[in-house]
């Protein structure tokens, strides 16, 4: 991670999300980090998503992995200051220069070796001198950097500790590992974004169990055999049967890293041809639900007494992995319907905890696994246990509400989703039956009320990094869209009043359309927000 600040000039997109590490997020990083360095080994944060600099430019721009980024450069700046407060001005010196501003040959010039975008640059800059604004006091940047400032202060309560210091800066420069994946543009790296998973285990895994589970099956042979070929037919790529493995296991025995997965297997299973058959047996009926969770129409869902539709196409979108052991364990433990409602409900406290930073950590799969573990073990018997162990993940009504408004781009087919819930909610107030729509129809578009190809009219600065975010979007027939090209707001206010969907019929008197009036809808829309993804 070090290396990768001091050898690249990065910036973040002024399109991509702001920082949203929370204190709980930084917390972990700080305790993981304590802890390899106790155990002295290396420790591996996962993957780092960066484009190639554009031709007028020195910078790498990171698609994915910016909230580690930003939070390691943090650290190194409570790190400087500390080590400036000692006494170690010449350590000090260094930190900065080498990774967070310094002399770029290339560049020829003095710049950050991490740039951030246009919501967290000042407060970002003003630590950096050293000079935090007022207004910036309760910005995440700032409370992050408070946290880690205690953490160092706490290392070393006299000058002659600063060495715990130096062996942090060690540490992050040498031990702390992630992979880098380099596209050429923009467009290449979100397809990596979208596609690549950063926890995937080792392609041998599922090599590797299955010769242990033919060596340990004795009489079963060919009963294992036979559910293996199951197994692996269900699945075109390795990796994916090792997910599904890994999953399965999880939701029964809590968080089990994926290098640690096949002596968890090992230890699960002993040396028996009859418990190696049972855990096959069991590792099928998993694969049932697992499969079907990408597919809204497949025949597992032949129930119509609970709708899961609308969450099994959010889950395909959002790529909410953490939470999948909690479904398992509901479908292995609870009655079918049970575990439907149970679904739609994880899919909400999902959408909840991703807007508000708390999926994609090692919180989130450790909080997500032992509320798994309780609901097989029988100690999480309904909605409101299992709710009460994701507690620490879910957001509050205007802890959610206040996320959703600084939440920034999203890609097009979770915003699509974002709307379709919100528009069956402005539905319900205006008492309009819409239930005939589907916003998943590709008949059914995503329309700039601001056009995209305009955005500086929004305003300057800031105010057009707005044409891209949910308060300027709404969802509009392809029949009515298709005529619509560039015009502005007030040239399509008719067009938007025969539309369907009560959200952009509401757009339909429209006078005047700046940044503003975006800031406001977002508004009124997280307060819609906490109606279609409530808290409990």
């Amino acid at each position: 991670m070090g290396h990768l600040l001091a050898d690249h000039l990065i910036e973040v997109p002024r399109f991509q999300r702001r920082y949203a590490w929370t204190a709980d997020n930084v917390g972990e990083y700080l305790s993981d980090l304590a802890e390899a360095r106790s155990k002295d080994r290396d420790y591996f944060v996962g993957t780092v998503v960066l484009t190639q600099p554009e031709d007028d430019s020195f910078r790498r721009r990171v698609v994915d992995g910016q909230q580690r980024l930003a939070t390691t450069s943090i650290l190194l700046v409570a790190i400087r200051d500390r080590l400036a407060e000692l006494g170690k001005a010449e350590q000090a010196k260094r930190v900065q220069e080498r990774y967070l501003r310094g002399y770029e040959l290339q560049a020829e010039g003095v710049f950050e070796r991490l740039a951030l975008g246009p919501h967290d640059s000042e407060p970002y800059l003003g630590l950096l001198e050293g000079q935090v604004a007022a207004d910036h006091d309760a910005h995440p940047l700032v409370v992050s950097y408070r946290l880690c400032k205690q953490h160092v202060e706490g290392l070393t309560p006299d000058a002659d500790s600063y060495s715990a210091l130096m062996d942090i800066v060690n540490q992050l420069e040498k031990r702390v590992q992630i992979l880098v994946a380099v596209a050429s543009n923009i467009q290449e790296a979100y397809v990596i974004f979208e596609t690549l998973n950063d926890r995937g285990a080792d392609l041998t895994t599922a090599d590797l169990l299955k010769n242990y589970l033919f060596s340990a099956s004795g009489a079963y042979l060919s009963t294992v055999e036979h559910k293996w070929v199951q197994l692996e037919s269900a699945f075109e790529k390795p990796e994916d049967l090792v997910r599904l493995i890994r999953f399965e296991l999880i939701s029964r025995k809590g968080p089990v890293r994926t290098s640690k997965l096949y002596r968890a297997i090992q230890e699960d299973i002993g040396e028996s041809g009859v418990t190696a058959n049972t855990y096959l047996s069991r590792l099928v009926k998993a694969k049932d639900a697992y499969v079907a969770l990408r597919d809204p129409d497949s025949d597992y869902w032949k129930s119509d007494r609970v709708d899961v539709r609308d969450s099994l196409l959010a889950y395909r979108r959002f790529q909410f992995e953490s939470s999948i052991p909690v479904v398992l364990a509901g479908f292995a433990s609870w009655g079918f319907d049970d575990a439907c409602r149970l679904l739609n409900k994880v899919l909400i406290w999902s959408v909840r905890a991703l807007f508000a930073g708390n999926i994609g950590a090692k919180l989130a799969e450790d909080t997500f696994g032992n509320t798994a573990a309780s609901i097989s073990a029988g100690t999480a018997v309904n909605q409101v246990d299992v709710r009460a162990g994701l507690d620490k993940l879910i957001p509050s009504d205007d802890q959610f509400r206040a996320a959703f408004v600084r939440y920034g781009v999203m890609p097009g087919s979770r915003v699509k989703y974002i709307l379709g819930m919100i528009e069956r909610v402005e539905s319900d107030i205006a008492r309009r039956d819409t239930s005939a729509l589907d916003w998943s129809s590709r008949g059914v578009t995503i329309e700039h009320i601001h056009p995209k190809s305009q955005p500086a009219l929004l305003g300057e600065g800031s105010a057009a990094t707005l044409v891209d975010t949910v308060g300027n979007l709404t969802l509009l027939e392809k029949k009515l869209n298709k005529d619509l090209g560039s015009k502005l707001p007030t040239e399509k206010a008719a067009v938007y009043g025969e539309s369907s969907f009560t959200m952009t019929r509401a757009l339909t008197g429209l006078d005047q359309w700046d940044a503003e009036a975006v800031e406001r809808r977002m508004e009124r829309l997280a307060g819609l927000a906490c109606r279609a993804w409530p808290e409990v």
